[in-house]
């Protein structure tokens, strides 16, 4: 496992997503310990695409900051079972992947961040088998292997997006499991909380419940949803917008005790009612805090470009709160 270097707060990692991220990643260099950088995608032959922008390695290099290279199943549609299927499966595919991986690896990177989602339920076990055998390859070369997870708060093999992941086998495997405790609710559902404290408490106690808090990185969001009820759609919002729809619509802000979370409701200037959860410093605050208590080995923020610098104050808030 990694050593986290002293930092002001402990080992803050944060998603790098293409040029939005630039100017927070250069303001917030010095509270940044480490940067998962998503620039790169994985395809069913095990090939990889994708090249990281020089500003991440320039600002990594002169502030020591650590930068793992995240690698999604993923094409310009979403994340792609497919491609999961064909690497998981003993092969050319999968023996390229894994070579293709520790060869990205020991380009400057601390490790790989493996972002596979919409892994079938049914491949369970050959997830849980490449893992032992992209963290060997890795291991091998000095590097470490951070698995992007689903949030769950009990293990159901059965369940057809959550149960290709065996968090007691994988937190024996992998350096960190990345808990993706964000989406709780999005616009494919009902409003409702994004990242709400019960339930992220429930995720996060599930993981260290079966696997080393040592090895555990709580996600946390710096974003919201806005539902538009009439269409039922909606659309996320970046937590340093927040401000603007409350000021225009003058919206009242309201705090749901049950999850910790802020929201407000509106009309918008086509008559449809719409409702906003978000995160508000005191909810980021309060999730900073059950991290530190819970000693979760960090906090793992979607995505830089979205917060400012007060959701960083924020967080340290709540790391100090729990000292």
């Amino acid at each position: 496992m990694v050593t986290p270097r002293p930092v002001r707060l402990p080992w803050p990692i944060t998603t790098y997503h293409g040029a939005r991220s630039n100017a927070s990643l250069e303001a917030e260099a010095t509270t940044l310990a480490t940067v998962a950088a998503d620039e790169f995608t994985m395809n069913a032959k095990g090939g990889i695409k994708g090249t990281l922008p020089p500003i991440v390695f320039q600002v990594a290099n002169q502030n020591n900051i650590g930068v793992l290279a995240v690698v999604a199943n993923a094409t310009h549609a979403g994340f792609n079972p497919a491609i999961a299927e064909a690497v998981l499966t003993p092969g050319k595919a999968q023996t390229a992947a894994v070579k293709n991986l520790a060869t990205l690896a020991t380009q400057g990177y601390t490790g790989i961040n493996l972002d596979f989602e919409a892994v079938p339920n049914t491949y369970r076990a050959q997830y849980t088998a490449f893992a032992q055998v992209l963290a060997a390859s890795l291991h091998g070369e000095g590097k470490v292997l951070m698995l992007s997870l689903p949030a769950i708060s009990v293990d159901d093999p059965t369940d057809p997006y959550t149960g290709a992941y065996d968090y007691a086998a994988l937190g024996a495997i992998a350096d960190t499991l990345q808990v993706m405790t964000y989406d709780e609710n999005g616009p494919w559902g009902p409003p409702g909380p994004v990242a709400g404290l019960d339930w992220v408490t429930a995720c996060i106690g599930y993981a260290e419940s079966v696997a080393p808090a040592s090895r555990i990185s709580m996600g946390m969001p710096a974003y919201g949803y806005d539902w538009n009820l009439t269409a039922g759609t909606g659309t996320s919002v970046d937590y340093a917008a927040i401000p603007k729809p409350i000021a225009k619509t003058g919206a009242v802000p309201q705090w749901d005790a049950a999850s910790s979370s802020p929201w407000f409701s509106y009309t918008a200037s086509d008559a449809s009612p719409h409702i906003v959860w978000y995160e508000n410093a005191e909810s980021i605050t309060l999730k900073a805090t059950y991290a530190a208590q819970a000693a979760a080995a960090s906090v793992y923020v979607w995505v830089l470009g979205a917060e400012n610098p007060a959701y960083w104050q924020a967080i340290m808030a709540g790391f100090t709160a729990a000292e």
